[in-house]
């Protein structure tokens, strides 16, 4: 004769989601900051007033990755993988670029943008 046993499925479920059946919740991933998306936007409206090839204020051009990584007369704005030893980010996070009165300031959203490329190695694409 076989014994009823009205509590296995109970008992089953509690020590599958015990031993991780149900696995953690996934989370949405963001996705990576692209330069030609999400940083060269930020830097045509911010900064390329005064620093480009034409104009090359502190003889920093920030038109492109290359010439960020090459610098000005206070050497490299950005330090791949560092954002927070990159002087572009020192600059914008002091309130000290864009200039006032020049440009709209750079948002709370386009420096994080900025430090995620930056510390995701700057990545050119």
């Amino acid at each position: 004769m076989r014994a009823s046993l009205p509590f296995l499925p109970a008992l089953i479920h509690v020590v599958w989601l015990t031993a991780g059946g149900a696995g953690p919740v996934p989370q949405a991933v963001p996705p990576a900051v692209d330069y030609q998306r999400d940083v060269a936007p930020i830097l045509e409206a911010k900064c390329n007033r005064c620093h480009t090839a034409n104009k090359a204020s502190g003889k920093l051009i920030t038109t492109t990755r290359a010439a960020m990584l090459k610098g000005g007369i206070s050497g490299p704005a950005i330090e791949p993988g560092k954002p927070d030893k990159s002087i572009l980010i020192e600059l914008i996070h002091h309130n000290e670029m864009p200039p006032k009165g020049v440009r709209p300031r750079v948002t709370a959203d386009e420096l994080k943008l900025l430090k995620a490329w930056i510390a995701a190695g700057a990545p050119e694409k």
